[in-house]
Parts: C-alpha cells; structure tokens; sequence
C-alpha cells in the first residue's frame, strides 16, 4: 500500500496505535467492496523504502506499518488517515512525496 492508495481507502481506516516509525491502522469490512482495495489485494503495490516493514492481520483487521520516522512524519501519515477533505488528503500525499523524494 503507497500513501496514494491509503488516501484512497481512507474512509475505511482509522487508526488505532501510532508511535513515531509505527502506525496500527483499523479497516471497517466495508473496505472490501471497494474496488480500490480489490485491486490492492490482486497487486499489492510496492513501498517506499522508508516503510521498512508491513504486516496485515485479517482477523483483528489492522495493517501496521513501520516506517522511518526521520523521512515520513508522523504528523503527516496520521493526517493522510484522518482527513475528511480529499482535496488535502491530496496534498498530503503530495508533501509525503516531497518528503520521500526530494
């Protein structure tokens, strides 16, 4: 899962544990009729190498994500999820980038 696609799904997410590096995300079962997360479980995209480690677990429905908290803020991941306004989940995923890339 990028940060494009987690802006996608976001409506289905919320999270429940985050520390600086890691993040525990809850995902309401609604997520899979969604044709965006369908799509995901046929082809999971890759990571950026500053999430260095995923792992889903179906029966409590989290995803956590451990990443490197010097190149992802935290601030902004937890945003991404939380936002109701697509326009700036878009840009967040945007300053993510930045802060990936550049």
């Amino acid at each position: 899962m990028n940060f494009a696609t987690i802006a996608a799904l976001r409506k289905y997410l919320s999270i429940k544990h985050s520390l600086p590096g890691r993040i525990r995300i809850k995902f309401s079962l609604a997520i899979m009729s969604d044709p965006e997360a369908l799509k995901l479980a046929q082809s999971p995209p890759e990571m950026p190498e500053a999430v260095t480690d995923t792992q889903l677990n179906l029966f409590s429905r989290t995803l956590l994500i451990e990443y490197d908290a010097e190149r992802v803020p935290p601030a902004l991941l937890e945003e991404l999820i939380t936002t109701d306004d697509d326009v700036r989940a878009a840009e967040v995923v945007e300053e993510l980038h930045q802060a990936l890339f550049v």
